[in-house]
């Protein structure tokens, strides 16, 4: 563990990748997530205090990889949390990468998610995922291990009906912690639900590496299917109180 020299201010982060909720009366000393990202995921996970901040933020290295972490939210930013989500804890951390890079923008989540566990169960608290809006406690990372990224822990696809159009929205939810908009597709109703939770999930890990969306109107190919897949028009909504970016999308059948 070793000390940043330049000076920085303490950073003005609005909404993280992950919060972590806890009870426990201090903070999380950093020795001890490094310790336990070591032991779990073979390290080195370096620590570098900022200056002036004690041990509660911090950058959190692993390779090229970096995240930035304050495991002691001042008020000002927990408690607006605390009453949005609706939970007990009145303390809280918040993890996200330093950099978000789209050539690697996988292993920099995968980074940032795995810390975000390392708090949940070293604090016995409750992660967000703010992109996702999902929920883990300590038993539910028994699922997601993280030894290797999958798009399943990252990716969230919800199916909505009762439109009045009478079709289906697909979408999905967490590409926006990758930088990209989510993606939507829509169905007739009646018809197997399988089909587009698929695409989308092959869409959206195709995006992720190619780090950037097509623009409206193009066609572009999947690669793993073949697929031919045309973006129909860009959108914003606000269907879940928040603001989603969104690219409709159709593919050939």
């Amino acid at each position: 563990m070793k000390k940043i020299r330049r000076k920085a201010a303490r950073p003005e982060l609005k909404i993280p990748t992950f919060l972590v909720g806890y009870a426990a009366p201090e903070p999380l000393p950093p020795g001890f997530l490094a310790a336990w990202f070591n032991q779990e995921y073979g390290g080195p996970l370096h620590i570098d205090l900022l200056p002036g901040e004690g041990y509660t933020i911090f950058e959190a290295r692993h390779g090229p990889w970096v995240a930035l972490a304050d495991t002691n939210l001042p008020s000002s930013i927990a408690d607006p949390w605390h009453e949005r989500l609706g939970w007990g804890h009145r303390r809280a951390a918040q993890v996200l990468p330093l950099r978000l890079a789209s050539r690697d923008s996988r292993e920099i989540i995968l980074h940032v998610t795995r810390l975000a566990r390392g708090l949940t169960l070293l604090t016995g608290g409750t992660a967000y995922d703010t992109a996702t809006e999902t929920y883990l406690n300590p038993s539910d990372w028994s699922d997601r291990p993280l030894h290797a990224f999958q798009i399943r822990d990252h990716l969230r696809i919800e199916q909505v009906s009762g439109r009045e159009d009478g079709r289906i929205w697909f979408h999905t939810r967490g590409l926006s912690k990758f930088g990209l908009e989510d993606v939507e597709v829509y169905r007739p109703a009646g018809l197997s639900e399988r089909p587009a939770l698929e695409f989308l999930s092959e869409l959206a890990e195709s995006l992720i590496d190619a780090g950037k969306a097509p623009n409206v109107g193009e066609v572009v190919r999947l690669e793993s299917s073949g697929r031919r897949v045309r973006i129909v028009r860009h959108r914003t909504d606000q269907s879940y109180g928040i603001r989603l970016n969104l690219r409709e999308v159709e593919w050939e059948t």
